[in-house]
């Protein structure tokens, strides 16, 4: 009778836990080009000179990804398992009608570092536990930077 009783709430738990893992939404990157996409952004970048960097992000126009529903950024780990060491969300502010997000880091950590553009549309569909972003990698934008310097 107690192994009954102990039995059957552990194994609802254990479903409603493996059935939760199940329900996670699953993020897809974009194939498509920036052009592709119609969208409109600059990257610029400041080299400090002391191993950190501002990186700033404009947002002109967000084509096929509006309506944009944030901006990550995101530094992939070293071994290339496919982990990330950061995953954050930025704060964004409009500003003359463009989307500006500004980010000050190590030297280091910007060159892994890339900004996704996250959206839960598709040309404006949208699917089921599914979004979807674009990846602005920052290396080559940093690499700019260092050699105005």
């Amino acid at each position: 009778m107690y192994v009954r009783k102990f039995c059957l709430p552990s194994i609802v738990f254990a479903a409603i836990v493996l059935a939760a893992n199940l329900a996670w939404a699953m993020g897809e990157q974009l194939g498509e080009t920036k052009e592709q996409l119609k969208l409109k952004y600059d990257v610029s970048s400041m080299d400090h000179g002391t191993g950190r960097v501002t990186v700033n992000l404009t947002i002109v126009d967000q084509g096929k990804l509006k309506p944009l529903d944030s901006v990550y950024l995101v530094i992939p780990s070293k071994d290339g398992t496919g982990y990330v060491d950061l995953s954050l969300s930025l704060a964004t502010r409009e500003v003359d009608g463009k989307l500006l997000v500004r980010v000050h880091l190590k030297r280091e950590l910007a060159s892994r570092a890339e900004f996704q553009l996250r959206t839960l549309t598709s040309d404006g569909k949208q699917s089921a536990l599914t979004w979807y972003y674009h990846s602005i990698p920052l290396a080559g934008y940093i690499k700019a930077a260092e050699s105005k310097r």
